[in-house]
């Protein structure tokens, strides 16, 4: 089972460096490719067919995941920091200054946003949105410790 998340997260990172290397070619120089980009790149090559078999029969399931993982990287140049949630929202994008977005990822046909969905975006469009900060001290974190060590 291990393997299978491990070549699940080693696909989509691959796959992600493909597609930015996709997208810079034509726009920029090979020289303007970070090296470590290249060098992934071509260690992606060199792997064995049925590591790459492998890593692409577990993702072709979970197109919505890479609809996601394109998505975030186009909304990296449109923000200064995207904060992926997973859900039920795929993306808090936060442009400094200017406004912070929350941003769900829908693939093929499926335009159609869940209750849950529908529900926080009704919630942003009427300014229900508040920053809640939450302090904890170093004795409430201490007695936190001290109860879990009981327990085990």
């Amino acid at each position: 089972m291990e393997i299978n998340l491990t070549s699940i997260g080693l696909g989509i990172a691959i796959l992600f460096i493909i597609y930015l290397l996709g997208r810079s070619h034509g726009r920029t120089k090979s020289s303007d490719i970070p090296t470590d980009l290249i060098d992934l790149y071509k260690q992606v090559q060199n792997l064995p067919l049925r590591v790459l078999q492998t890593v692409q029969g577990s993702i072709n399931p979970q197109k919505g995941k890479m609809a996601e993982l394109l998505t975030y990287a186009e909304l990296r140049y449109d923000y200064d920091r995207i904060i992926p949630l997973g859900w039920p929202i795929d993306f808090i994008g936060v442009k400094n200054g200017e406004r912070v977005d929350f941003i769900e990822v829908k693939s093929g046909s499926s335009y159609i946003l869940t209750e849950e969905e529908k529900h926080i975006k009704n919630l942003v469009q009427s300014g229900k949105v508040y920053f809640r900060l939450i302090k904890v001290t170093e004795e409430e974190i201490s007695q936190f410790v001290s109860a879990q060590k009981r327990e085990e």
